[in-house]
């Protein structure tokens, strides 16, 4: 059903808000444009890609023969471990360009969360891209000039990817971070005169609007955050925190993220 008559698609809203690979397909039809969020840490470690000119393939995580076979074709490499040499999930991994300069293809990140969801649209005949709080403006005003390219109403879907509660099931469960970008990425919207908002979107852009001050110190204490920095990546959580920190907007085109 993707009338209006849908109770949960959100369907006669321009700026739409839902969660996960389910919230994706409630949200999707008519859409146009798709924002995939999943600040720790897909989407961030996408837009870090691109600010040095990586392309990236996403990937589902938990099928490495398939990541594999992906890298084989597109004549790049899989992403390490986060914490290992070279590319990796980890965003600060690519803060030096100096070692992907003999790359030739794109880094496949394989990915439970915005990997999976942004593999699962690249066939779905819409825009894609990475949204993260690093580039909520630039997405935000890429959407506002794409709108005025097709001379029409854009309508967009910004699905917030949330954290699989185990690898082995579809059930997700709620993640500050995602929640912050997303509203912040509707405030951007909002800003710039795209302002027909689904209850969902306004609720998501209220929260950022009233936390705004504060969301360095939420994301840094949110269970998300706190578990990468037991594990020794307190740099990769500050670094999601950036705000409007680049210009870059990945899209994904053919299957890989390139700016």
């Amino acid at each position: 059903m993707s009338d209006s008559s849908a109770p949960f698609g959100q369907a006669k809203y321009q700026v739409r808000f839902d969660w996960g690979a389910a919230g994706a397909e409630r949200i999707l039809p008519g859409a146009h444009v798709a924002v995939v969020v999943d600040v720790l840490s897909f989407t961030t470690a996408v837009v870090a890609a691109a600010e040095r000119g990586v392309p990236v393939a996403p990937w589902p995580a938990g099928d490495a023969a398939g990541a594999a076979a992906l890298a084989r074709r597109l004549g790049g490499v899989v992403a390490g471990r986060r914490g290992e040499p070279g590319p990796s999930l980890s965003p600060t991994s690519f803060a030096g360009a100096e070692a992907f300069d003999e790359l030739d293809g794109p880094v496949v990140i394989p990915s439970p969360n915005g990997g999976a969801i942004a593999a699962g649209l690249a066939e779905r005949g819409l825009v894609v891209l990475a949204g993260a709080l690093r580039n909520r403006t630039a997405v935000a005003e890429w959407i506002l000039a794409l709108q005025s390219e097709r001379g029409e109403r854009t309508i967009v879907a910004i699905v917030a990817a949330g954290e699989r509660v185990t690898s082995a099931s579809e059930a997700i469960r709620f993640a500050i971070e995602d929640q912050l970008a997303a509203g912040a990425i509707v405030d951007a919207l909002v800003g710039l005169g795209i302002d027909h908002t689904s209850p969902e979107a306004a609720v998501a852009c209220a929260a950022f609007e009233g936390l705004r001050h504060a969301t360095t110190h939420l994301i840094g204490a949110s269970g998300s955050a706190v578990e990468l920095v037991e594990g020794g990546f307190r740099g990769d959580v500050r670094f999601a925190s950036e705000r409007d920190a680049s210009r870059v907007v990945p899209e994904l085109r053919d299957g890989v993220f390139r700016a």
